[in-house]
């Protein structure tokens, strides 16, 4: 099931590969996101996930097919699409509650409502800033949001 590289832990968020074709893609991909980024060489704290199960599922179904015990409130898939210029992207599917109910907070992702996914394509070295920053709740949807372009392509909360 999850494949990882180095030193992850099993509360670290998934990239799931939701294409079926080019493996070649799939293994840039994973070399892109698991490449240090910035001076000072962070990494993306994350697992891999390539099953085909997961083929073909976008937005919620994905999410509902996450396991009960998912470790986290959002989840990266790498679908094969690329931007207008032709750049590979992942896609962030984020379902943390926003509620003050308690309830809310132990559900499974199989039971997300469909209107608190939200969702935001983005470049694959941006997994490390996003899953560090939302982990922590340094950043949230809202900043992410506000730093999308016009080309609705995430590249960063500097960007």
């Amino acid at each position: 099931m999850p494949q990882n590289t180095g030193d992850v832990s099993a509360h670290d968020p998934w990239v799931v590969r939701t294409f079926n074709d080019r493996p070649e893609l799939w293994v840039s991909l994973k070399d892109r996101i698991s490449a240090p980024v910035g001076s000072f060489g962070f990494l993306a704290n994350v697992q891999f996930v390539d099953d085909p199960k997961y083929y073909g599922l976008s937005d919620i179904d994905l999410v509902h097919a996450l396991p009960a015990d998912y470790p986290g409130g959002f989840v990266f898939a790498a679908t094969g699409e690329t931007s207008p210029e032709d750049e590979d992207t992942i896609t962030l599917h984020y379902f943390f509650p926003n509620s003050t109910d308690v309830a809310d907070y132990e559900r499974p992702p199989s039971a997300v409502p469909a209107d608190d996914l939200q969702s935001v394509r983005h470049l694959p070295h941006v997994v490390q800033e996003l899953e560090n920053n939302l982990s922590i709740a340094n950043i949230d949807m809202e900043d992410v949001n506000n730093s999308i372009p016009d080309d609705g392509i995430y590249r960063g909360v500097d960007q």
